[in-house]
């Protein structure tokens, strides 16, 4: 039997690298119980370069996810990091995002999205 602390139920995260970029898969659910493990995961590679977080895999969100991602967000801004969320979305997080306003605050890629600085 493994601690069950040291791996949270129904959220998977891994990180692969190409090129630049950290690209996180997150799988499962993203709530209350699994929201600090996420937010380490993702604080863990933006200091080091540009961050893909690809949720085509994330089954829930709740008010915790949403949370969450506006933390990033403003973290982001205030470093001047680079996060990028993949474009694919399960429909049950796509509305919790678009019910709490937060999808089109996200930097979606593909979406047109203000030039910043060149480097």
């Amino acid at each position: 039997m493994g601690d069950p602390a040291s791996d949270p139920p129904g959220l998977g995260c891994s990180v692969d690298h190409t090129g630049d970029w950290a690209v996180i898969a997150v799988t499962g659910e993203l709530d209350l119980a699994t929201v600090v493990d996420f937010a380490a995961t993702v604080q863990a590679q933006l200091p080091d370069g540009p961050v893909l977080l690809d949720l085509s895999g994330l089954s829930f969100m709740d008010s915790s996810g949403v949370r969450i991602l506006d933390t990033l967000l403003r973290e982001v801004d205030r470093h001047q990091w680079t996060l990028t969320i993949g474009s694919e979305l399960q429909p049950g997080v796509r509305q919790v995002l678009e019910m709490t306003g937060m999808l089109g605050c996200l930097p979606i890629d593909g979406a047109p999205r203000p030039p910043g600085p060149a480097g």
